[in-house]
């Protein structure tokens, strides 16, 4: 080959090179522009994909040492599930049986056992309250933790210690629930937990479920829309509930046979009313102490007027009930009641229910009010014994406490929530949303987890069931508020004694 021959070959093989560097450059451009445009097109979705990605990076790691506690028993006194009947209080499990549940509490006991060394162990009874009581008065250190009943907190406060003594738990955080865990700490004393030990908090959400078959009927407002709108008040509830009442078989006798507007106790009714719209029976005075005033406090005394003047309107309520929390008859379930006052858990009973139904917040006071809330009281809580060694055991009873609730809130809830309610009792996509806006508003308060049960139930909740009328609540209030009062200064001495 000549000269020339060869260098029109060099020219021929450079312009190949070239042309093809330009076909991979021009691929890339294209490739490059289409992605520029793809992603000016969906910045939201972008935003939302990082945020995801971000949130998943802080589920892999709760933050905790991986320390080897040298097989250190970690145990658990808890209620069994022939006492604790209405929310889910599970623990611990031995082994797995296929209920979502279930798997999900084995799978994080064996987790946090492998990872540090250590065992978890639970004794359950019927009743917890009487055996830290007797454990604690007699130095026996068996247990590490206690779950008590919410209810019972008052009388067991001398026997437990300030969690803020232990080191790792991040209780601002929000696998510790802080709307419900924060109304246990006292003079800067942090008193009881109301974390994801358990599901008991979470099952615990008050909320309302409506039965959609009837209320195609009454042909209202759409009652999803009226929640997302900010609509769905306490205007709206009585408009509806006292409207849908029907004489079914015509008798002009209003009984068990006929249709109505809500199937609830009058416990249920009240604090779900109250609650749902942020006003209590309590109000904390210059010093921060609560003290008992629904008789002095004109905006809970008119809702209060609201509430027994609805139960006298023929359609809206049915009760042979002789205490406040007597349920009989149940006329949600056989389809005589339009609206019912439940709870996470109580909505998962209604799994056999023929008529389809549909779960709501619990209404508003007005549509100036900032957010939902869901009453959860009738809970479990955690308790550290004054038995617990903080020197020697301390750390550990911590770092475990951190993981168990860590793992609750960012695993087993997202089990409990898509799959036992989600898919298996909510029976349309709207019911999913409203359950996310009814978790994500739970709330602990003064009156409904520690003075409901405790001393309101035996007071001025009587008197008011009793009275069934409107024009005695101020009376009625006077004539209770020293008892009710006098529970609440003993609450507050117990309180101030704890070391």
């Amino acid at each position: 080959m000549n000269k020339n021959n060869k260098i029109i070959e060099k020219t021929i093989i450079f312009l190949l090179i070239l042309s093809f560097i330009f076909i991979l450059f021009s691929c890339d451009s294209n490739a490059q522009e289409k992605q520029n445009t793809d992603s000016g097109n969906n910045n939201e979705n972008n935003a939302e994909t990082i945020e995801n990605i971000e949130e998943e990076a802080i589920i892999i790691s709760d933050g905790l040492p991986d320390i080897d506690m040298q097989g250190y028993e970690f145990s658990i006194f808890n209620f069994d599930d022939t006492w604790f009947t209405w929310r889910n209080n599970s623990i611990l499990s031995e082994e797995q049986d296929g209920d979502i549940v279930n798997d999900a509490l084995y799978i994080r006991q064996s987790q946090i056992e492998e990872r540090f060394n250590c065992r978890l162990k639970t004794n359950e009874v019927a009743d917890t309250t009487e055996n830290i009581k007797k454990n604690v008065s007699s130095g026996d250190n068996t247990y590490q933790l206690y779950i008590i009943y919410d209810q019972n907190f008052g009388v067991l406060v001398p026997y437990v210690i300030d969690a803020k003594m232990i080191p790792h738990l991040r209780l601002d955080e929000k696998h510790w629930n802080p709307n419900a865990t924060g109304m246990y700490n006292f003079s800067d004393k942090q008193l009881a937990l109301a974390g994801n030990i358990s599901l008991s908090v979470i099952s615990g959400a008050g909320c309302m479920v409506f039965n959609k078959d009837i209320y195609k009927n009454f042909a209202g407002e759409d009652l999803y829309s009226l929640v997302r709108d900010n609509k769905w008040t306490l205007d709206k509830f009585f408009e509806i509930a006292t409207a849908v009442g029907k004489d079914l078989n015509g008798d002009g006798i209003w009984n068990a046979d006929d249709l109505y507007g809500l199937s609830s106790s009058f416990k249920g009714y009240i604090s779900c009313i109250f609650n749902g719209a942020g006003i209590g029976f309590t109000a904390p005075g210059e010093d921060g102490v609560q003290a008992f005033n629904l008789h002095q406090n004109e905006v809970a005394i008119n809702l209060m007027a609201r509430c027994m003047d609805a139960l006298n309107m023929p359609g809206f309520y049915y009760s042979e009930a002789v205490q406040v929390y007597d349920t009989l008859p149940r006329l949600f379930e056989p389809g005589q009641a339009l609206f019912a006052t439940s709870s996470a858990y109580g909505v998962e009973t209604l799994r056999a229910m023929e008529d389809d139904i549909g779960i709501l917040p619990l209404p508003k006071y007005s549509e100036s009010q900032e957010q939902y809330y869901a009453t959860a009281y009738g809970n479990s809580l955690s308790v550290l014994p004054k038995t617990l060694d903080l020197e020697t055991e301390g750390e550990n009873a911590g770092i475990i406490l951190e993981a168990m609730s860590f793992s609750g809130y960012y695993d087993m809830i997202p089990q409990y929530k898509e799959v036992v309610l989600k898919t298996k009792t909510a029976r349309d996509d709207e019911s999913a949303d409203m359950l996310d806006i009814i978790f994500d508003s739970v709330i602990f308060n003064f009156d409904m987890n520690i003075l409901f049960d405790a001393v309101l139930q035996t007071t001025i909740l009587p008197a008011l069931w009793k009275d069934k009328t409107s024009g005695n609540i101020v009376s009625l209030g006077e004539k209770n508020a020293n008892a009710i009062n006098k529970y609440i200064s003993t609450f507050y001495k117990a309180v101030d004694a704890v070391d």
